[in-house]
């Protein structure tokens, strides 16, 4: 039974967090405009070379399908037989609107319900498929984060304020955890019970797909906002990746919907080189190529399955298919009786 007083801490703790995190980014954005106009901003973006533009667009459009190719896989480990067209729009949709809505397990899990189950997903197979599939970024998250850690320490000193040596002990630590979390997935064959459920963990092949895929999503995604840095004011990828991986942790605990103006402030701090108008336009760049035109085509194609679908609403005269292989248990979650 969980203690109501713990869960008011956590909760209040939780809160003050977030509005911390939000004021900070609020007081970080004023200062920086009181030294740059937003004019000067504009005309940077204007700037940025086309051939740049289409590398970072190319380089979001394969992060997402690398998620949606994924995607096809966690339906096959759930429960087979329904195909890849409706995984892979069902990745293209809830992705992009997920990120963009914030609490993405939720937001994508909605979606993720609609889609599915009209398939003949139960509620505890689109519950694991949710939780698989947004595995990949928060296992490659920590190891990228960890390496970057270890092997920038010295780069990083003077952009954290932190000597190197407790930012490499931090980095050793986070590794002995992904060390751990390996050596369980070969070693552990019996689920972990959490409350009322049974957690099963996925198996080590499993297991190495997702690190893959989170490590080819974090490097496509953060390339984008690199390749539009402005030229020799980046401290090289690896400290630049911490950094960036540091600033999208505080907009995730901030709960601000994709961590905006928290992801912008955190790099004007962690990045005190980078000319401020600059990086902003680059920010603001990022955020077209990887947000907003991804959620803009995500809003289409929900359109077009809605009205043209079988499992649509404008077309639900038809009863809807069932997929073929229904499972007895979900290879990820259960209930304990």
């Amino acid at each position: 039974m969980p203690d109501p007083r713990r869960s008011r801490l956590k909760r209040t703790l939780g809160i003050a967090v977030s509005v911390e995190l939000a004021c900070l980014a609020a007081w970080v954005l004023w200062r920086t405009f009181q030294r740059i106009s937003f004019a000067d901003v504009v005309a940077n973006m204007r700037s940025v070379p086309p051939a740049t533009l289409a590398l970072a667009a190319f380089c979001a459009g394969g992060a997402f399908t690398a998620l949606a190719l994924y995607e096809v896989a966690v339906v096959r480990y759930v429960k087979h037989c329904i195909g890849r067209a409706k995984p892979m729009v069902t990745a293209f949709i809830a992705f992009p609107l997920g990120h963009a809505v914030g609490q993405a397990m939720l937001s994508g899990g909605a979606l993720r319900y609609r889609m599915y189950t009209p398939a003949g997903f139960s509620a505890t197979e689109v519950g694991a498929t949710v939780l698989l599939a947004n595995l990949p970024y928060a296992l490659a998250f920590g190891l990228l984060l960890d390496l970057s850690l270890v092997f920038a320490a010295t780069t990083l000193e003077p952009l954290f304020r932190i000597e190197s040596r407790w930012l490499f002990a931090l980095g050793c630590l986070g590794l002995a955890k992904d060390v751990g979390y390996a050596l369980t997935i070969l070693l552990r064959k019996k689920p972990i019970k959490l409350g009322g459920w049974a957690v099963h963990l996925p198996t080590p092949a499993m297991t190495a797909l997702q690190l893959a895929i989170g490590i080819v999503d974090i490097a496509l995604v953060s390339s984008v906002l690199y390749m539009l840095l402005p030229d020799g004011s980046s401290p090289g990828y690896l400290p630049f990746l911490a950094v960036y991986l540091a600033s999208v942790l505080a907009g995730v605990l901030s709960h601000v919907p994709a961590g905006l103006g928290v992801l912008e402030s955190m790099l004007l701090l962690l990045l005190p080189d980078v000319p401020p108008d600059q990086l902003l336009a680059a920010v603001l760049m990022y955020r077209v190529v990887y947000e907003i035109v991804p959620v803009l085509g995500a809003l289409v194609l929900w359109g077009l399955y809605e009205g043209f679908s079988r499992d649509g609403v404008r077309l639900r005269l038809f009863p809807p298919r069932q997929a073929r292989g229904i499972r007895a248990e979900s290879p990820t979650i259960d209930r304990i009786e």
